[in-house]
């Protein structure tokens, strides 16, 4: 390939505008797995994050020195006005999950995301860690281009049509690319460990009993099914990685992605983490794809309501 055409292939997989309906659709998922974790935050919310919560603020800065972008540091040291944050925070977040002052929100939530993930870096997992990569690359993405209030408000007011409007895809591309390295650097982590490689890894994540959740055949402890599972992982977690990309693969790879977390989030206790995930696949979905589904979906309803009528 020529560098012409290297740059041509460059500008066509970040630029060629097309429907924003999955990025819209994945503020959907996203400002609701926000609104999920911190309604699972808040009987416990001044205990992680009050003046006197178990880890705080000065402790959290000593141990975890250097500038970080954290709403706490700044805001009155006073259980009011942190509890007056997570309320902001909440309604930030479900505003963005209906598509209301989408752009506004959007910063709204990575800030304050952010911001509780600095105050207390030691209850968070990979999956808080992507939603708030995800969350910086969602304010500069059309996200409230479809599927939300602003759209609705915006054709009432005949400030843009009725049918939707292509768009630049960089940050969806962005967000993609952050699910991909996620897959694939924790493939490379673990097949530098022994464990891993020798298929004996599964047996001491499941015999750690603050992660078991739900019970377990006894045929999965089988030294054999360990074996194949912690080998299966790693197939996994490489081909999501790297072979998603390759449209012939993906939805075979995408399903196969669904099987294996839903399993991870039956047999783990890691809140939401499955879920953060999985919120980013609907990135992979071609949007006409997504138009079809709709149309297959909407069209039954269709027939019902006039059967009705």
């Amino acid at each position: 390939m020529t560098l012409r055409g290297l740059l041509r292939a460059w500008n066509g997989f970040f630029f060629a505008e097309q429907s924003p309906t999955p990025i819209a659709l994945f503020r959907i998922f996203y400002g609701g797995l926000v609104t999920a974790t911190l309604i699972l935050l808040r009987p416990d919310w001044l205990s992680w994050y009050g003046v006197h919560g178990w880890v705080t603020l000065p402790t959290a800065s000593n141990l975890e020195p250097g500038a970080r972008l954290n709403l706490f540091s700044i805001i009155p040291r006073n259980d009011a006005c942190i509890e007056a944050f997570f309320w902001v925070s909440l309604g930030s977040a479900i505003l963005l999950t209906v598509g209301l002052l989408t752009r506004l929100n959007s910063l709204l939530v990575f800030l304050c995301l952010t911001s509780i993930q600095q105050r207390n870096l030691y209850i968070t997992h990979g999956g808080d860690t992507f939603l708030r990569l995800a969350g910086f690359f969602l304010i500069f993405a059309p996200a409230g281009a479809a599927f939300s209030l602003d759209r609705l408000i915006r054709i009432w007011r005949r400030k843009e049509p009725a049918h939707i409007q292509p768009r630049s895809p960089w940050a969806q591309r962005m967000i993609q690319l952050q699910l991909a390295l996620l897959y694939f650097v924790s493939f490379l982590l673990k097949i530098r460990g022994a464990p891993w490689l020798q298929g004996t890894a599964l047996f001491y994540v499941y015999h750690l009993d603050e992660l078991r959740r739900f019970p377990l055949p006894s045929w999965f402890f089988h030294p054999v099914v360990l074996k194949l599972g912690s080998w299966s992982a790693l197939v996994v977690e490489f081909f999501l990685g790297v072979l998603t990309w390759v449209k012939e693969f993906r939805y075979f790879l995408l399903a196969l992605g669904v099987l294996f977390h839903l399993w991870l989030d039956y047999s783990l206790n890691i809140p939401l983490f499955q879920w953060d995930i999985l919120s980013a696949y609907v990135l992979f979905v071609e949007p006409a794809d997504i138009a079809r589904s709709w149309n297959w979906i909407k069209h039954p309803l269709a027939e019902r309501s006039a059967k009705q009528a």
